[in-house]
């Protein structure tokens, strides 16, 4: 296995920002304020933090290891996209970083060139399948009286290799903070980067740090408001959205097609009273005429006079 405890002098002096895991938790959004550049020399490094770009190319170069990041480490979401080419070479890309108590530098290598870090030398911790579907084989070493963060110190390396490599897409990193811990990894984080790193053949990386986020508001951690290229991954509406509609059509009140005045007045005159046409009534009005007058058939009597038809109604007649 290459001496990758090499790649650790890079950070000598560095001073991280040290944070709870809480709080880094809840960083709402991350401005990209890390340039890392360990011997960026030797791959022509060039980067332009603003738009979250660098490149680099190299020929049998002493290890180097290049990228931009964050001060802090954290459990973010992180994308990136790349054009590495590294076939021959002693090379990764991916995320790197450093934990400092318990001291730990760990590694999400996306793609490598021509070795595999968990190939050989290190001791398994088995494999993950993150949040993309993309299946991870992590294992884990340890680096005795080797540069460090802190100077020449002892500590423990942690990797996951992809197994299907690539070269762009969305690393979660809480993934693999998750799977590490039970294996003594710590949260206590110092800086952290996409990075390409290379120690032996040569290649070309030119890379995009697109954006990183985290859940919740923070407390006392304000949003980035610069126009740096570490944005944090918005929220994106779904393609189509069900947004309310009000109905096509709507049974709203519709007036009666006609209407009548509550009373009407019977058809037949000189009752003296009118019966509502649509409200229920114990006393029909009369239909038709007002019965005539006619003399009684026995008696002469004007006051004996009654009405010959017209039973039922309640009515009053008067003589002539």
């Amino acid at each position: 296995m290459p001496s990758f405890t090499t790649t650790s002098a890079l950070l000598a002096g560095v001073a991280g920002a040290l944070a709870g895991p809480t709080i880094i938790k809840n960083r709402q959004s991350d401005a990209l304020d890390y340039v890392q550049n360990y011997n960026g020399d030797l791959a022509a490094f060039k980067y332009d933090q603003s738009a979250g770009t660098y490149s680099a190319s190299w020929n049998n170069p002493g290890d180097f290891v290049i990228g931009l990041g964050w001060t802090t480490g954290a459990a973010r979401s992180i994308t990136y996209s790349a054009e590495y080419s590294a076939a021959g070479s002693g090379s990764y890309l991916g995320v790197y970083g450093w934990v400092n108590s318990p001291q730990a530098e760990y590694y999400v290598v996306e793609s490598y060139g021509s070795f595999n870090p968990c190939s050989s030398g290190v001791t398994s911790l088995g494999s993950i399948t993150a949040s993309d579907g993309g299946s991870y084989t992590l294992c884990t070493d340890t680096r005795t009286n080797q540069p460090s963060i802190t100077g020449t110190s002892t500590f423990t390396q942690f990797w996951a290799v992809r197994d299907e490599q690539r070269t762009s897409g969305t690393i979660e990193m809480s993934d693999f903070f998750t799977a590490w811990e039970k294996n003594g990894f710590g949260t206590d984080y110092n800086f952290q980067v996409v990075e390409v790193e290379a120690y032996s053949g040569s290649g070309t990386a030119s890379v995009t740090v697109g954006g990183s986020s985290s859940s919740g508001s923070g407390s006392g951690d304000s949003a980035a408001s610069s126009a740096v290229a570490s944005s944090s991954v918005s929220y994106t509406a779904p393609a189509s959205s069900a947004a309310y509609s009000a109905p096509a059509s709507s049974a709203a009140y519709v007036a009666p097609a006609s209407s009548s005045a509550p009373y009407a007045t019977p058809s037949a005159t000189g009752y003296g009273y009118a019966s509502p046409t649509g409200i229920y009534s114990s006393v029909a009005a009369p239909v038709g005429t007002a019965p005539a007058y006619t003399a009684p058939a026995v008696s002469s009597s004007a006051t004996d006079a009654s009405p010959t038809s017209g039973a039922g109604c309640v009515v009053k007649y008067f003589t002539a």
